[in-house]
């Protein structure tokens, strides 16, 4: 299969100036806060992590291994995307009017961002994988062979590998044809992707499936109606702030001509911007969650906009200045020396002068940062010394969960970086522009380990009795009676009721590994909101939690 064959000299020289600028970007823009999360995620590779699926890890470590520095960790994510633009062009075929062409592909904003730009994120190899699935698809669909059957099966293996938006992808193309139902061939590509996909899968089971619990139950949220405006919003100015309205009013006149991958095309357009504005009734959603279909989106636009004269004329005008915004801003994010004005490019600014800025003031103590995901992975890339992850019980869940990352400073006196937003005495403020707070925490004790079971529940008129179980599942005695005071508590709607230490409801000082204990725990209904669901936690006087357990009002 030929997947460049209508790319000529100046279509190549375009995309090396493409490649050209987004390497220099890359080398001059500082890691962005989920880039170094998923390097901290290649620095422990494995078959699938608490958010993602291992792709973008595995990419920043072949990277990473050639060069330490915000251009090794981006570089085959460029590499993609690069390649992606090329399928693009390939598929426009356009040999005419390339001014125009490359202000249609520069105009939309994630263009510059995830699909063929520079940052090391799961959307750069989602994109291009999906895009190689269908331009595979079609050769399926005119020959139908174990050849294509094989191919289609590493294919959505390698998309599902990148993202689990691979799914609705996958499953929309065969709702827009239910005769590959019937088709042997069909079947062998979903057994090849099944048999490829069975280390993630077996990942998935040994780890009680928390990437599905997070995105699919965690952080599901009663109907409410705030994101849905938004959602439309977004999407519309990710087709192009000025010009999405343009890519979308000329759908309408994208014909099927009963072509079985044209009506993939449309129905999976379709179908995913139908999906995502049906779950922004529940949970707010990433405008660049629907970049899978950009390029399809690209692909049913472009030929009905240069074959009207007029709309391709108010395109062309509206699109141009749009670009040129963009690389003005792209120019800001790389140029540290240029302040940061109104915060726009914290997500860049001075990461690296800020770690060392922290190393300097953690003064040869381990540290630790609370409640920020983001923070480790950064102060590892740009120091070289390891950092733990302290969460409060209402924070969210995160990859360190399933790490047991909190054993690196067991018994350590910690250096704690606490921002603002839960402590705002004393504010220190970084290069990078935020402000925290600072801590010393001697002899840090981890309760990570220490699990918490509800046996039963009991209720009277006035009160829940929670009967508990409390197990020591670390290598570690874990002190009842240690200055970090393990406590256990409960909360609601994310508030803090009360918490009271471990030692007040036993006569042990200590659980030795494998130890556990038994306990009561009585919550005061007048202390809840009626009918409402709680938790029961464990944390420390620090407040780094230990384990949450929900509880169910029935």
């Amino acid at each position: 299969m030929k997947l460049l064959n209508n790319l000529e000299k100046k279509h190549y020289l375009l995309l090396a100036g493409w490649l050209a600028i987004n390497l220099i970007q890359s080398f001059f823009t500082e890691m962005h806060a989920d880039e170094s999360y998923y390097w901290l995620y290649s620095q422990h590779l494995d078959w699938g992590f608490f958010d993602h699926p291992p792709m973008s890890a595995f990419l920043i470590f072949l990277g990473d291994s050639l060069f330490h520095n915000e251009l090794g960790a981006r570089l085959f994510s460029v590499l993609l995307t690069t390649f992606t633009a090329a399928l693009i062009m390939n598929e426009l075929n356009e040999k005419k009017d390339l001014v125009f062409l490359s202000i249609f592909m520069l105009s939309f904003p994630l263009f510059h961002t995830h699909i063929a730009g520079f940052l090391a994120l799961p959307d750069a190899p989602l994109v291009c994988f999906t895009l190689l699935f269908f331009l595979t698809y079609r050769r399926f669909l005119e020959e139908p062979s174990w050849k294509h059957s094989t191919l289609l099966a590493l294919l959505a293996a390698a998309m599902i590998y990148s993202k689990y938006h691979a799914f609705l992808v996958l499953g929309l193309v065969v709702l827009s044809n239910l005769k590959l139902l019937k088709s042997k061939y069909f079947w062998g590509t979903l057994v090849g992707a099944t048999l490829l996909l069975l280390p993630h899968i077996i990942w998935q089971i040994d780890n009680h499936f928390p990437t599905f619990k997070y995105h699919l139950s965690d952080r599901s949220k009663p109907v409410q109606l705030k994101y849905f405006g938004d959602n439309i919003i977004n999407q519309l100015l990710v087709a192009g702030p000025l010009t999405g309205v343009i890519i979308f009013y000329s759908l309408r006149k994208f014909k099927l001509n009963g072509n079985f991958f044209r009506r993939a095309i449309i129905f999976t357009i379709i179908g995913f911007y139908s999906v995502l504005l049906l779950l922004s009734f529940y949970n707010r959603i990433e405008a660049h969650w629907t970049s899978a279909i950009t390029p399809l989106l690209m692909l049913a636009a472009y030929p009905i906009i240069v074959n009207h004269p007029k709309t391709k004329m108010w395109f062309k005008r509206l699109a141009l200045p749009i670009v040129v915004v963009f690389f003005l801003f792209r120019f800001y994010l790389a140029a540290n020396f240029i302040p940061n004005v109104g915060m726009l490019k914290l997500a860049f600014y001075n990461r690296e002068a800020t770690s060392e800025k922290i190393q300097e003031m953690a003064n040869g103590y381990k540290v630790a940062f609370f409640s920020n995901w983001a923070s480790p992975g950064m102060y590892q890339f740009y120091t070289g010394e390891k950092a733990i992850l302290l969460a409060t019980p209402g924070y969210r869940y995160s990859q360190f969960d399933l790490w047991n990352d909190e054993a690196y400073g067991e018994g350590d006196t910690l250096f704690v970086v606490i921002p603002d937003r839960m402590l705002n005495d004393h504010l220190v403020e970084l290069p990078n522009g935020k402000k925290v707070t600072t801590a010393i925490s001697p002899d840090f004790q981890s309760i990570k380990k220490l699990e918490l079971r509800l046996d039963k529940i009991k209720e009277t008129p006035t009160l829940f009795i929670a009967s508990l179980n409390l197990k020591n599942h670390s290598d570690k005695t874990i002190f009842l009676n240690h200055p970090s005071e393990p406590s256990i508590g409960y909360s609601q709607n994310g508030k803090e009721i009360d918490r009271i230490p471990l030692y007040n409801f036993t006569e042990k000082a200590e659980l030795q590994p494998g130890e556990e204990m038994n306990m009561e725990y009585k919550i005061a209904k007048e202390t809840l909101e009626t009918e409402q669901n709680f938790s029961i936690f464990t944390q420390t006087i620090e407040r780094n939690r230990g384990q949450v357990l929900p509880i169910q009002i029935q």
